[in-house]
């Protein structure tokens, strides 16, 4: 199993190989091209493993077969490895199947595998290295060389490097004092998006409702400009105490008479107005309940100023009170009304 192709990149290859002579083959020009790399030792034991069942007593029942899947792996390596597999039991009937590979990436396709017949058997293939000063540090340099040449690779050892440096030198222009926690923010951002597959979500809603992805960025733009320039003023009122700068950090001017508030507010409408933009450019009818929750959002914001004025130490309590009962009075109406508008959309 070459998940990553290689094999099939190097020698110029098409995958399935099928055959002990065919493997046999494809083995040696590879381990005459690269000796050092790992899948040519699997590749050997394969052939080793087939030999050895043949001697067993499986002489004519059994077959080995290369399969592969691309150097980006994915999704898309597992359905090309997929189709590699019903390629070769097309030929003929098989009761399971061994796996020998040289890693866990190559093993992550054993559910592929076990979704066409039983996997008997995995084998995984550990080249033994000498453990003297001078081989491990050519061994370190040789992964380093990958690092830095291999496409799939470069893209974190390099890539990500520069984006952290990036966003320290800016963050430390902007706001020096909180430039750590800011890139252990960001840092966390990023870990969150590909730990839950956030950035497949988002291709998704782009290659669908690309409005709704355009107002997701913006969205996004504002509510960090309105973090940083909020968190510059807070940093600077603290000393008031924490609740005044809390209402001093969302009165916080961001230009054009606009305040931080302001860009909240905006952060939050920007996504559903997008969503409503879609269906409308979609011939679809936009849904009632998006634009009660728009407009909720931007009235909202005068009770978000309200209570900033509250904290800070300039404004009324009854203030707060009478917008809080306008917002909560739409907030109910659009909870009232959602029920109609399901059941006219059931209706024939």
């Amino acid at each position: 199993m070459d998940r990553d192709n290689d094999v099939g990149d190097m020698l110029g290859i098409s995958t399935p190989v099928i055959g002990e002579e065919n493997v046999l083959k494809v083995a040696l020009e590879y381990i005459l091209k690269r000796p050092e790399d790992s899948d040519s030792n699997a590749l050997f034991a394969a052939v080793q493993t087939y030999r050895e069942l043949e001697a067993k007593g499986y002489k004519g029942r059994v077959e080995i077969a290369l399969l592969a899947g691309i150097a980006e792996e994915g999704v898309e390596a597992d359905m090309k490895i997929l189709r590699e597999l019903d390629a070769v039991l097309s030929k003929s009937k098989y009761a399971g199947a061994i796996l020998v590979s040289d890693g866990p990436t190559d093993e992550a396709v054993a559910p592929l595998i076990q979704s066409r017949l039983p996997l008997i058997s995995v084998r995984r293939v550990v080249v033994q290295q000498s453990r003297g000063v001078e081989e491990t540090f050519v061994l370190i340099v040789n992964y380093l060389r990958k690092l830095f040449t291999e496409e799939k690779y470069r893209r974190y050892s390099l890539g990500l490097t520069g984006a952290f440096l990036i966003i320290y030198v800016i963050l430390s222009t902007i706001v020096p004092q909180f430039v750590w926690p800011l890139v252990l923010f960001f840092s966390g951002v990023a870990l969150f998006v590909k730990g839950y597959e956030v950035d497949v979500v988002l291709r998704e809603i782009y290659s669908s409702r690309p409005i709704t992805f355009a107002s997701l960025m913006l969205s996004s733009l504002l509510l960090l400009l309105g973090t940083v320039q909020g968190l510059s003023v807070f940093v600077q009122n603290i000393y008031k105490g924490a609740w005044s700068a809390l209402g001093d950090m969302l009165l916080a001017p961001v230009g054009a008479q606009l305040i931080a508030a302001d860009l909240f507010v905006l952060s939050a409408a920007l996504p559903i107005f997008g969503r409503i933009l879609d269906a409308v450019i979609s011939y679809k009818q936009p849904r009632f309940a998006d634009a009660m929750a728009m407009t909720t959002v931007l009235i909202s914001r005068q009770l978000l100023v309200e209570i900033a004025k509250y904290f800070a130490g300039g404004g009324d309590i009854r203030g707060v009170l009478t917008w809080s009962f306008i917002v909560l009075g739409f907030i109910v109406f659009s909870v009232a009304v959602m029920p109609l508008e399901r059941r006219t959309g059931e209706r024939p």
